[in-house]
């Protein structure tokens, strides 16, 4: 296998050097040994094509997936768990810690391990998993722990991005006139932000938090009452709770991370991807304050947003792109964004209370400290009825208590709605 990196695949590897990380971590009641974590993991590196690969780059630079010629197993480090907290430390040093992708595996595993409870923490290069794919790897290797003779299976790699395109989009004569004209006008906006300075990104943090399942059940009976989405309000809720805590702001912008898993039938759910799509949205000061009106005009704004939404145009003019990946790569060094952050919401997570005689106790969302762009992400989740929360920032983009004052105002907005039906 030799695989030239898609677009958004080499802006995550950014040359190597940073550690564009996915870490998600489930708390397990139950015992296991090493060698069966490690068989575990073999089927499942088995099943995905994107485990057994490493990265090289060519005379140009550019970066291909390369099949091992010599099988590697799926690295597990194991520490003694000390304390409930001990994941939190792990968690800081397994995203600030690159993969030496050019001679490693692009995932690896901590195994927190204690006598009654242990955690298991999944770390996976960006630019070959996104959240779900993390999720699905954490429930694969859990259902081969539980019943050992499960056979997963394994699906065939793709050559390209391309690969998924509709011939009558590729040949669209539009299409290709833009996918041709964007890398010029790329390239010259670049040139003008060459003048920007790096920030110093050296101050990470993460806040982790959940709702009770009280609190969950009635947000879920709530929405489905109005008939929203919890995502909607969710949004209306932290676009809100940003604006009232940052007071210079008037109007607060989000990204929304959508999984394009949804458009492109050729990639299944249980598949390895990297390729989301970011979706604008935004509440202005001026809007309605009551949060349920709020969630309704965010509502009808990412359907508007998802109904233009055209993905396989995008791969398309993102593939022209590619050589720019080294130029983009340094502007993100260099920009904060207009965002104010990145919300990844991943909604009821399929993996099951029970695999065989062990028990899921935790689950910690998944989650990044990105070294590129604006750093600021909520990461959300729902397991076992209980709704988990996960931001990721660096000082130098929010300070901690300001944030520390945002996870607060959320939380006092969402109280309020429960609590004024």
């Amino acid at each position: 296998m030799k695989r030239k990196l898609t677009f958004l695949e080499g802006t995550l590897y950014a040359g190597g050097a940073i550690a564009n990380n996915v870490v998600t971590t489930v708390t397990i009641r139950g015992s296991f040994s090493k060698a069966c974590l490690q068989a575990a993991l073999d089927k499942v590196q088995r099943r995905h094509p994107l485990l057994n690969v490493h990265i090289e780059q060519d005379v140009s630079s550019a970066p291909y997936f390369v099949q091992a010629t010599i099988k590697k197993d799926i690295q597990v480090r194991v520490i003694n768990r000390l304390t409930d907290d001990d994941w939190k430390s792990e968690f800081v040093r397994e995203c600030l810690a690159p993969f030496d992708a050019t001679d490693s595996l692009l995932l690896r595993v901590v195994w927190i391990r204690g006598e009654i409870l242990s955690d298991l923490m999944f770390v996976g290069h960006h630019c070959i998993c996104d959240g779900r794919s993390v999720l699905n790897l954490m429930n694969e290797t859990l259902c081969v722990l539980g019943n050992p003779a499960m056979d997963i299976g394994s699906y065939d790699r793709f050559s390209s991005v391309l690969d998924f395109i509709p011939e009558h989009v590729k040949r669209n004569k539009g299409n290709r006139f833009i996918a041709k004209c964007l890398p010029m006008i790329v390239k010259t906006a670049l040139r003008f932000a060459s003048f920007k300075k790096e920030i110093n990104r050296c101050n990470p943090y993460f806040i982790h938090w959940n709702l009770s399942k009280e609190e969950s059940k009635a947000i879920l009976e709530q929405c489905k009452l109005k008939g929203f989405s919890i995502h909607a309000f969710l949004s209306a809720v932290f676009l809100t709770a940003y604006g009232d805590v940052d007071g210079r702001r008037r109007c607060v912008k989000l990204f929304c991370s959508i999984d394009m898993r949804r458009f492109i039938k050729e990639v299944k759910n249980d598949m390895l991807f990297a390729f989301p799509a970011m979706v604008p949205l935004h509440l202005k000061k001026s809007s309605a304050r009551n949060i349920w009106q709020q969630a309704e005009m965010l509502k009808v704004a990412l359907a508007k947003r998802m109904e233009k939404l055209t993905v396989y145009d995008t791969l398309v003019f993102s593939e022209g792109l590619t050589p720019l990946i080294p130029q983009i790569t340094n502007y993100a060094k260099k920009d904060k964004g207009t965002h104010a952050f990145t919300f990844s919401n991943m909604g009821r997570v399929q993996l099951e209370e029970h695999y065989g005689a062990l028990a899921i106790e935790n689950l910690y969302a998944p989650a990044s400290l990105f070294a590129l762009g604006n750093p600021s992400t909520l990461s959300i989740t729902s397991f076992k009825g209980q709704i988990d929360f996960m931001f990721t920032s660096d000082e130098n983009f929010l300070s901690y208590p300001v944030a520390r004052a945002f996870q607060t105002r959320a939380l006092e907005i969402i109280r309020t709605s429960l609590s004024t039906k």
